[in-house]
Formats: C-alpha cells, structure tokens, sequence
C-alpha cells in the first residue's frame, strides 16, 4: 500500500511538473527558429550502422513511436504512422533517425543531449508481472546463455522510453530516453485548420 502511494504521488508531481515546465521553462519557439535541418542524406536511405547493431542484440534495438498526429520539423512533415527511433552522431551534432521498414526516412536534430542513468528505468517504468512458466524459460535461457563463451552471445537491447508534452499548443516535445541517453526534439504542431 506504501508503495501504491509514493508511485502515485510520484506520478502526481511528474504530471504537474510538467504543466509547469513550459511557462517556466525554456523558449521552445527560439530553440526552434535556432534548430537548422540536416544538411546530409543516408545512401539509398540505408543506416550504415544498423546490420551491426542487428546482430550485436538479441531483438531490434530501436524503439517503436507511433503517432497519431503530424510532427512538422521546419521543411519535413512527419505523417502519422510507425517509426523505429534512433539516435545518431554527425559531424558532431546528434540526430534522431525516424525509419520505416529499415530505411530511414526522415532526421531531426536534437536540442538538447543528457544522460540518464540505468535506474532510471527500474525506478520510473513499471515492469511486467511475469508467470512462472515466463520466469522458467528466463532462468533456463540464462543458465544455457552462461555455459557458452561470451563473444556468442548477444546483448540485451537497450532500455528506452519516451515523453512527448504538449507545450502550449504549439510545439510537441519529444524525449527519448535510450540506454543512458536522452535526446530531446521539438516539433511544431500542425495548424487547426477549423478555427482559422
């Protein structure tokens, strides 16, 4: 019951920290106006990075963004739809890959870089209960992982999640949090063409 409350008055105060956070907060419209599009392309849309990061984990290390509305990043409109994030480094600016079935279709740069740390996750995200049928094939599968050299075997992706806020609306904010990563996007928000 204890534990019920604090994740409850946890929750209460991330919900209104972030009501508050924009009118305290940064200047999401210069942050933007500052933001400048990516100058390079990927050939044939291919991430060069991507058939090594397959093979390095056990499933897809990216995570899955589905949205509903359109994200509008300067001269590039993101339709609503399924896109794999990923995270990239450029000539010394970080972008966020948004593909589609294993090509990359649209980079956005990120305003802001930080780093979370691994509790992050354990603290924050609620973990799935497992079965006892579950928990055997875990305790299995790393009794059978332990047993071969440790160059066979692949790691465990990377632990991500994601905010998006709406900021007055106006602007969408985006975090990914990914391994110890957070990268921060911002987005216009596609105009109500009802009330002009």
């Amino acid at each position: 019951m204890k534990n019920k409350l604090i994740k409850i008055l946890i929750l209460s105060f991330t919900f209104l920290y972030s009501l508050i956070l924009p009118s305290f907060g940064e200047d999401f419209q210069k942050i933007y106006d500052n933001l400048e599009e990516a100058d390079f392309e990927y050939i044939f849309g291919i991430d060069p990075y991507q058939a090594e990061e397959y093979t390095q984990y056990m499933f897809s290390p990216y995570p899955l963004l589905r949205t509903g509305v359109t994200f509008i990043f300067k001269g590039t409109k993101i339709p609503p739809g399924y896109y794999l994030l990923t995270p990239r480094k450029h000539e010394g600016r970080t972008y966020v890959l948004f593909k589609e079935q294993g090509r990359v279709k649209y980079m956005v740069p990120t305003y802001n870089v930080d780093i979370t740390t691994e509790e992050f996750y354990d603290e924050y995200i609620p973990k799935p209960k497992q079965t006892k049928w579950k928990k055997f094939k875990v305790k299995v599968s790393d009794t059978v992982g332990a047993m071969f050299p440790k160059q066979t075997q692949r790691k465990p992706i990377p632990k991500t999640y994601m905010e998006i806020n709406d900021i007055d609306g106006e602007f969408f904010q985006v975090i990914l949090y990914y391994g110890t990563g957070k990268y921060y996007l911002i987005f216009k928000q596609e105009e109500d063409k009802e009330n002009k």
